[in-house]
């Protein structure tokens, strides 16, 4: 037996269970033993090795150890609610034209399957921009809106939930010893019901990380907002709507959510973060932003 498949079988076995892990070695012996609901063992089984197997890089990051706070947002805020942020678990890689040649690797020329970056089980791990080309799903637990507000005094009705904006950024470009276009906006969604992000407005079209090339490590980070007066009209600026253009691009850098949240009567509720330098996916997309019209 070969170290990985012991490896993956000692894990299969951690996942299920010492009890049926003994029935599957005994035949015979499985119809004298509970093994609980069938149903619930794949999703457990993958939930294990999701968290065993999922990128991690030691303790999570705090809102200053990671320069949030003052580089973003220029004091610490009540964290109350935790984002969820799953990449696919699957991607495609991108052609590596620096390594393209009579004695390239086979990798090189892209569109070959690759890891994903997967649940994001901690603040501040370190990923691929490949990993991360493609539009994440964000999950948290919404608040109550509270009292409707045509009756401050009244409670609200269970199923009225909170407005959120979430907003993804990238503290340091273009470079991170010269962040003169901190910070720019990678995604922004505003008036999202509850937790329901594929129903809220997109300003801001989804742009994966694309660090260039010797600049250095870079810091992204989610922001989700509480929109305190519930469904409101946003103004739009130059380049905002759901379709990517030249001046969609040309008008991302140098946003601030400081003053977003301020000029839209938003507060800073939850955030996640990781943190990506150059792939050869970068050159690709920055191929592809170039062509826009």
């Amino acid at each position: 037996m070969s170290l990985s498949q012991a490896l993956v079988l000692g894990l299969l076995a951690a996942a299920i269970g010492p009890g049926h892990a003994a029935a599957s070695a005994r035949p015979g012996t499985q119809a004298r033993m509970r093994i609980g609901p069938a149903r619930a063992r794949p999703v457990a089984l993958f939930k294990f090795l999701e968290d065993v197997l999922g990128p991690k890089s030691g303790p999570d990051e705090t809102l200053v150890s990671c320069g949030l706070v003052p580089d973003v947002l220029a004091a610490p805020f009540e964290v109350t609610i935790d984002l969820e942020v799953r990449y696919p678990a699957w991607t495609r890689s991108s052609v590596d034209v620096r390594a393209v040649g009579p004695t390239s690797a086979p990798w090189s020329f892209g569109d070959t399957p690759t890891q994903g970056a997967g649940l994001l089980n901690q603040r501040g791990v370190k990923l691929k921009p490949t990993q991360v080309r493609d539009t994440p799903k964000v999950d948290w637990e919404p608040c109550a809106a509270g009292a409707a507000a045509n009756d401050p005094l009244g409670p609200a009705p269970d199923e009225q939930l909170k407005t959120y904006t979430l907003a993804l950024i990238d503290a340091d470009a273009p470079r991170a010893d010269d962040p003169t276009e901190r910070s720019w906006l990678h995604w922004l969604v505003v008036n999202i019901p509850g937790n329901e992000l594929e129903y809220g407005q997109t300003l801001r079209q989804y742009v994966g990380a694309f660090p260039p090339s010797s600049s250095g490590v870079h810091r992204y980070f989610f922001l989700l907002m509480e929109q305190r007066a519930g469904e409101q009209k946003f103004a739009l600026a130059p380049g905002d709507g759901p379709e990517l253009s030249t001046e969609d691009v040309s008008t991302r850098g140098g946003w601030s959510a400081a003053k977003f949240a301020a000029a839209n009567g938003l507060r800073v509720v939850g955030w996640h973060h990781f943190s990506a330098e150059f792939d050869p996916y970068c050159i690709e997309l920055m191929a592809d932003l170039r062509a826009l019209r």
